[in-house]
C-alpha cells in the first residue's frame, strides 16, 4: 500500500506475502559478437519464438529505448569508436527486476503505479551509470511470470574507448554496481541481497531457467487447529461463530498462502519444461537455417569465381576487327599485323610485343589507357565481362609485381644471432645427453665458434662460405618438448653451409666428404666414424633438409679425389635428395649413397642406439655397407665390384 499519492514521494510496502523480504534483482552478461546482439534483439523484440512468454500478452510489452533493431542500434553507437579490438566486448546485457511479490500487492491501480515507478527509476539509474547515449536498446517485458527490463548498453568510456572493464571489471566494480542499483530501488521498499554471502549469483540464462528452489506442498496439521466447544447456552451465537472463524483463519492462512505460492511455482516449472522442449525445436530449426545459408554462400562463391575468369581473347580480337587465319586458328591479322593467341596470352610478331588478358590486348591494339580499355569492354562485352577482365588484369599485375620483387628485391643482410654463454650449458646438455653426441666433438666445435647458444637457448649452427664468412645459421630449439627447427633471419640457402672437418690429411689416404640433411646428422655421422677408429681427414656438410646441395664441398672433394658419401635419411626425402645429386653429377663415380643402419631413420637415430654404435665399432670398416673400404689398401677407393649398387 502506498503512503502517499505523489509518485516521487511514494514509499511502498517493504514486505511481501507472509512477511517475506523483497529484493532488487540485477544481472549482467557480456556480448562479444554482433551475432549475440542480434539473437538477443530477436528474443527481446519477440521476433522469434519465445516459449516462456504468453503470446496473448505480447501487446503489453513496452519498448523503452531503440528502434527495435538491436544490431543496428548497437552499430550506430559503435561507429563512434575509432578502433575496436577483435576480442572487445561490444555490449553488456542488463536484466533488471524484483521479487515476484513486489508486483502483486494491492489492486490493479496500485500494481500499475508500482510498476511504472520501478521502470522509471531503473531506466534513470541505467542512464546515469552509463550515459544516455550508451543505452541503445531496452524493453519492458510484461508477458512473462515476473515483469522485467532487458536492456543493451554499449560500454564506451568518457575517454571515447570501448571498455567494458571501465564499468564491470572485477568483483569490486560488480559489487559497487549492485549497491548502486539497490540504493536507487530503496524508496520502492526493495532491498539488496546480503553482501559477501555464500549464495551463488545466477547468470541471466540461469535466471531464466529458475526463480527459486521448489517449495514442497504444505501440510495442514489438524491437531494445530482447536475449535472451542460451545456451551449448552450461547448468549451471542453470531459473536461466537465469528471468533471461531477468526481463529481458524489465523491458523490456516499461512498454510493457504504457502499452498498458493507452491501452485504458482508448479505452474512456472511446467512452463519451463515446455520451454526446454520448444527451445530444442527452435535450435534445430536454427541449425537447418545456418546450413542453408552456408550452401547459399557456397553457390554465391562459385558464381563469383565464374564471373572473374578471363574473357576469351578470341572474342576480343574479333570485336577489334581481327581476322583468324584459315589454316591456323591461333593466328590472327589485325590492322596488317600478325598476332598469335595462346590461351590467355597474345604476341604481336611485327612489334615483338605481347601480354596477357583482354585489357592488355585492347590497350595494345587501340592505344587506350586502362580506364578506356575497361569502358571499351563494357560497351562490347557487357558490364560483367568488363569487371571480370579488370579483376584478371589486377591479379596479373600483382603476380608480375611479386615476381619482380622475388627476383630483384634486396634480401635483408644476415646478422648472426648473438651468442649467450649463459645458455650454453642448456644447449650443450641437449646435444650431449638427448642427442648422444660426444662431448669432446661438441666442445671442439663450440671452441671454433661453429656451434653456440643464442638468447633463446637455441642451438646455433653457423653456415659459412669458402672464405669463412658467416652467411647464415641453422637453429634448433633445445627446450624440453621443443620441435623448433629453422633458419636465422637473412640466411640464404644458396650461400654457405654448416660444415666442419676432423682428422688429419694423410699422403696415402684419400679424404672423405659426408653430406647429411641436418647439422645434428653431420655430428652424429662424425661421431660414429670416429668411434670406429677413422682418423683420416673427413669433411661433413649439411643441406638443411631439401636445401641447396653443398656443391663447394662436393666439388673440392672430387678435385682432391675424395669419396663423397651422401648420408641422407632412410625415407622418401632422402631418396629425393639422392636423385638430385645423381642429376647434378651424372658421371661421378666417386659419389655413393650412405644409408643409416636398418631400423634407423637418420644418423642420429643410429648414434643414440647403443647396440648400433657397438656393432659399427666392432665391424671391420671394409664390411660397412655404406662406408669407404679403407681396410683393403691405404688410400685406395673401393673397386667397382665392391661399390656395385653404391656407384652412380
Amino acid at each position: 500500500m502506498a503512503a502517499a499519492t505523489h509518485r516521487g514521494a511514494i514509499h511502498w510496502k517493504k514486505k511481501g506475502w507472509g512477511g517475506r523480504d523483497m529484493y532488487a534483482i540485477l544481472r549482467v552478461a557480456k556480448l562479444k559478437t554482433m551475432g549475440e546482439i542480434g539473437a538477443l534483439g530477436k528474443h527481446n523484440e519477440r521476433t522469434r519464438d519465445t516459449p516462456n512468454a504468453d503470446a496473448e500478452r505480447l501487446g503489453e510489452n513496452v519498448r523503452l529505448v531503440g528502434s527495435g533493431d538491436w544490431m543496428a542500434d548497437a552499430q550506430r553507437r559503435l561507429d563512434a569508436v575509432p578502433m575496436i579490438r577483435s576480442d572487445a566486448v561490444l555490449g553488456i546485457e542488463h536484466v533488471m527486476t524484483a521479487s515476484h511479490d513486489f508486483y502483486q500487492q494491492g489492486d490493479a491501480g496500485e500494481r500499475g503505479a508500482r510498476l511504472d515507478d520501478w521502470t522509471e527509476r531503473s531506466m534513470a539509474w541505467l542512464r546515469e551509470r552509463y550515459g544516455a547515449q550508451n543505452v541503445v536498446a531496452a524493453v519492458l517485458h510484461k508477458d512473462e511470470q515476473t515483469p522485467h527490463i532487458q536492456a543493451l548498453v554499449v560500454p564506451i568510456s568518457d575517454a571515447g574507448r570501448l571498455s567494458a572493464y571501465t564499468y564491470t571489471g572485477g568483483r569490486e566494480k560488480l559489487g559497487a554496481m549492485q549497491d548502486s542499483y539497490a540504493r536507487a530501488m530503496e524508496p520502492l521498499g526493495l532491498e539488496r541481497g546480503v553482501k559477501g554471502s555464500v549464495a551463488v549469483h545466477e547468470t541471466i540464462k540461469e535466471w531464466y531457467a529458475k526463480i527459486e528452489a521448489p517449495t514442497p506442498a504444505p501440510e495442514i496439521a489438524r491437531q494445530d487447529i482447536e475449535i472451542e466447544r460451545p456451551g449448552r447456552i450461547v448468549p451471542n451465537p453470531e459473536r461466537w461463530a465469528g471468533e471461531q472463524e477468526a481463529r481458524i483463519a489465523e491458523r490456516v492462512a499461512p498454510a493457504l498462502e504457502a499452498a498458493a505460492s507452491a501452485l504458482v511455482k508448479a505452474q512456472h516449472y511446467e512452463g519451463l519444461a515446455a520451454k526446454g522442449e520448444a527451445n530444442i525445436v527452435v535450435l534445430q530449426g536454427q541449425v537447418r537455417e545456418i546450413a542453408r545459408e552456408r550452401d547459399t554462400l557456397r553457390e554465391d562463391y562459385k558464381a563469383l569465381a565464374a564471373q572473374v575468369r578471363a574473357v576469351p581473347l578470341e572474342s576480343v580480337i574479333e570485336r577489334l576487327g581481327g581476322q583468324v587465319d584459315r589454316h591456323n586458328h591461333a593466328k590472327w591479322r589485325l590492322d596488317g599485323e600478325h598476332i598469335s593467341i595462346t590461351g590467355e596470352r597474345f604476341y604481336n610478331h611485327d612489334r615483338q610485343q605481347g601480354g596477357g588478358g583482354a585489357i592488355d590486348l585492347v590497350m595494345h591494339a587501340t592505344g587506350h589507357d586502362y580506364k578506356e580499355a575497361v569502358a571499351y569492354l563494357r560497351d562490347t562485352h557487357g558490364a560483367e565481362a568488363a569487371v571480370s577482365a579488370a579483376t584478371y588484369h589486377r591479379a596479373q599485375e600483382g603476380q608480375r609485381e611479386a615476381l619482380h620483387i622475388v627476383e630483384h628485391a634486396e634480401r635483408p643482410a644476415f646478422r648472426a644471432p648473438t651468442p649467450d654463454e649463459g645458455r650454453w650449458p642448456q644447449v650443450r646438455n641437449y646435444l650431449v645427453t638427448e642427442r648422444a653426441l660426444p662431448a669432446s666433438l661438441v666442445d671442439d666445435l663450440h671452441g671454433r665458434g661453429t656451434i653456440y647458444a643464442d638468447g633463446r637457448a637455441n642451438a646455433v649452427f653457423l653456415r659459412q662460405d669458402a672464405d669463412g664468412q658467416a652467411t647464415g645459421a641453422s637453429l634448433r630449439g633445445t627446450a624440453p618438448g621443443s620441435a623448433f627447427k629453422g633458419l636465422a633471419a637473412g640466411t640464404r640457402r644458396d650461400e654457405g653451409h654448416f660444415s666442419f672437418t676432423v682428422g688429419k690429411a694423410e699422403m696415402h689416404a684419400a679424404p672423405q666428404v659426408y653430406i647429411t640433411e641436418s647439422p645434428i646428422d653431420a655430428l652424429s655421422r662424425a661421431a660414429l666414424l670416429l668411434a670406429a677408429g677413422d682418423r683420416h681427414e673427413m669433411t661433413f656438410a649439411s643441406t638443411d633438409g631439401h636445401g641447396e646441395l653443398p656443391r663447394r664441398q662436393i666439388d673440392e672433394g672430387l678435385a682432391r679425389h675424395a669419396l663423397v658419401h651422401c648420408s641422407f635419411d632412410n625415407d622418401a626425402g632422402g631418396t629425393t635428395l639422392w636423385k638430385r645429386v645423381q642429376e647434378a653429377y651424372p658421371r661421378a663415380e666417386a659419389i655413393v649413397r650412405d644409408r643409416p643402419p636398418t631400423g634407423c631413420k637418420d644418423w642420429n637415430d643410429a648414434q643414440r642406439q647403443p647396440a648400433q654404435r657397438q656393432e659399427r665399432q666392432e665391424e671391420p670398416s671394409h664390411q660397412r655397407e655404406h662406408a669407404p673400404s679403407h681396410g683393403q689398401g691405404v688410400g685406395r677407393h673401393p673397386s667397382r665390384d665392391e661399390r656395385d649398387d653404391r656407384r652412380l
